[in-house]
């Protein structure tokens, strides 16, 4: 879909990000603070239009990192996509903010697949794990979910999965004997969610904006 038009937002920890496409052209802007009020976010979303010469009526629709991470954080970037979408009368696309991590190294590490976890305090650990299809889009092995770090075993489940973000670091000892590759420093972006919004937009898995909700996941612990 060349001429997708899109703007995503990802706020589920302190590493938020605004991005916008216009087909292959893509603006982004960090966020000083994910916390950020929806208000200073639709500034930010005004700018990256703005560079690539769109109004919010161009679009095709909105797309938002939905977590699991902080609470805050992910109740800011669902009320500011509901708020963009309802004013525009546009679908959403609501995309896993681990999901766009394992997206992330997939693009930049070429593995096929990522077991991506945040730490989520209070002695445990969001985990998603994915898999490459092609084409940008990914299966989802292990639906995200919090997990007890002190009996999770990464080679245990899933020996090959590559091991993107802070939680595997808060929590080493769940990669004991764990060969594959990690990388601590993974975060979700914006300009992932847009990529894998372009994906479910082309296959007609859009949503409304009013069911644009936070992926909080803490009423399902795994072990």
């Amino acid at each position: 879909m060349s001429q997708f038009r899109c703007v995503a937002l990802e706020t589920a920890t302190a590493q938020g990000s605004v991005a916008a496409c216009s087909g292959e052209q893509v603006a982004i802007r960090m966020l000083k603070d994910s916390k950020t009020s929806s208000r200073e976010i639709f500034g930010v979303v005004a700018e990256v239009l703005a560079e690539l010469e769109l109004h919010p009526g161009d679009l095709d629709c909105i797309a938002y990192g939905s977590g699991p991470g902080s609470f805050t954080g992910v109740r800011v970037a669902a009320s500011a996509a509901q708020g963009l979408a309802f004013a525009q009368a546009l679908p959403v696309c609501r995309v896993s903010s681990l999901e766009a991590m394992a997206a992330s190294v997939m693009r930049e590490k070429s593995v096929l697949m990522v077991a991506a976890s945040l730490d989520a305090r209070m002695d445990e650990a969001y985990l998603g794990v994915y898999t490459m299809l092609g084409n940008g889009r990914l299966r989802c092995e292990f639906k995200d979910a919090l997990i007890n770090p002190k009996e999770y075993k990464l080679v245990a489940r899933y020996p090959d999965a590559f091991a993107a973000g802070n939680g595997w670091e808060i929590w080493p000892a769940m990669l004991v004997d764990h060969n594959a590759d990690a990388d601590f420093t993974v975060w979700p972006r914006a300009f992932d969610v847009l990529e894998l919004a372009r994906n479910q937009f082309a296959d007609g898995l859009s949503i409304s904006a009013h069911q644009a909700l936070p992926n909080y996941v803490r009423d399902n612990v795994t072990q």
